[in-house]
């Protein structure tokens, strides 16, 4: 392992290129496979349940303390560099089968599990595995850039995928976590404020799953821009070609959100902000290296499980709510709702597009 490390004996790397755990590897990589090709991945992770009232009691603190496995997810997030391309999330959870997942076939991401809801070196190989065999398959040859820590592993005999490991504090780390995931959150919180106001305007219920959460993860990441990715990456100083930003659709601006909140009775607390908001969980361990708060939870958990994902359906993550079963809807019932949404259509300015989705769902069912 030396050897190949440092270019040495028959485990080195073609002349001229880069130790993939060498500091000035990527600029290499970028202009030998392109932006297109140069992809980067880092860890987040969530508290996915954290309500703007319950803000209070993690602002200003170490927002690990006092938080259980359960209410946590951690989210790997990974992209192209010039934005083209976003990988399926990865998230890891504490719970191997969830009853809410029960009728879920297909999950719109990645789906791990273990004791802590930490990546870990295992979970790592089998993704970096699983995205070898999507490049290979369109015989796509790119480069992966990760941390360089222990929870990721050299992982041998990848054929269409070149890892690179780039110190955490790197420039390409940094323009992950403050602007790609830090835009990724930043949706997500506004997607969790506008379903609990909706509940709230009709006297319904908030009730929110680790499926639920995981869907607004999907549709959240769908809503990050390619713009948005190569803007966090030309303020992190790499040269990239940018474009008009086209990210600042929103129909409903964060004050605007947040003042309608209020009005429904969402406690803020005052001067509060989505970014705020949005980075409350930014302190949360996402590998083998917690805080003293979290290695606490992890060493009770460790004696009782050994590490291992809690795959017992009644304990899903200590909350009936989390885990609680979704009836798997009628044909009938998904039919009934796609008549709802082009009733809906029929009210908005919009193309045919909408429309010819929805057809193409009807088919479908």
């Amino acid at each position: 392992r030396f050897k190949a490390r440092y270019g040495l004996g028959p485990g080195a790397l073609p002349a001229g290129e880069p130790s993939g755990r060498c500091q000035g590897a990527l600029p290499y990589y970028l202009s030998e496979y392109g932006p297109e090709n140069v992809f980067n991945v880092q860890e987040t992770g969530l508290l996915y349940q954290l309500l703007p009232q319950n803000a209070f009691a993690v602002q200003g603190e170490a927002c690990s303390v006092g938080t259980p496995n359960g209410e946590r997810v951690t989210v790997a997030v990974g992209a192209s560099m010039d934005g083209s391309e976003k990988l399926p999330l990865l998230v890891v959870g504490r719970s191997k089968s969830p009853r809410c997942f029960r009728n879920a076939r297909s999950p719109p991401v990645d789906y791990e599990a273990n004791g802590t809801a930490w990546m870990t070196s295992g979970v790592f190989e089998r993704w970096m595995r699983k995205l070898d065999e999507r490049f290979q398959a369109r015989q796509q040859r790119v480069v992966i850039c990760v941390g360089s820590l222990p929870v990721h592993p050299e992982v041998k005999n990848l054929k269409a995928v070149t890892l690179v490991f780039v110190p955490p504090d790197s420039s390409s780390c940094v323009a992950m976590k403050e602007g790609v995931i830090r835009s990724l959150k930043v949706q997500y919180r506004r997607c969790l404020i506008q379903r609990l106001v909706g509940c709230l305007e009709g006297n319904k219920e908030f009730t929110l799953t680790l499926l639920d959460a995981i869907e607004m993860l999907h549709l959240c990441w769908r809503r990050v821009t390619p713009e948005a990715i190569v803007k966090s990456f030309v303020e992190a100083g790499f040269k990239l070609e940018t474009k008009e930003d086209g990210e600042d659709t929103e129909a409903e601006s964060d004050s605007d959100l947040i003042a309608r909140a209020q009005a429904a009775g969402v406690e803020f607390p005052e001067g509060f902000s989505l970014e705020e908001y949005a980075a409350l969980d930014d302190g949360l361990a996402t590998c083998e290296m917690p805080t003293n708060n979290e290695r606490a939870y992890a060493e009770e958990g460790a004696a009782e499980q050994a590490g291992t994902s809690v795959d017992d359906e009644d304990e899903d993550e200590g909350d009936p709510v989390l885990g609680a079963e979704q009836c798997a809807p009628s044909k009938t019932d998904a039919l009934g709702a796609l008549d709802t949404l082009r009733r809906f259509l029929t009210t908005q300015n919009t193309d045919d597009s909408f429309h010819d989705s929805l057809d193409d769902l009807e088919n479908y069912i």
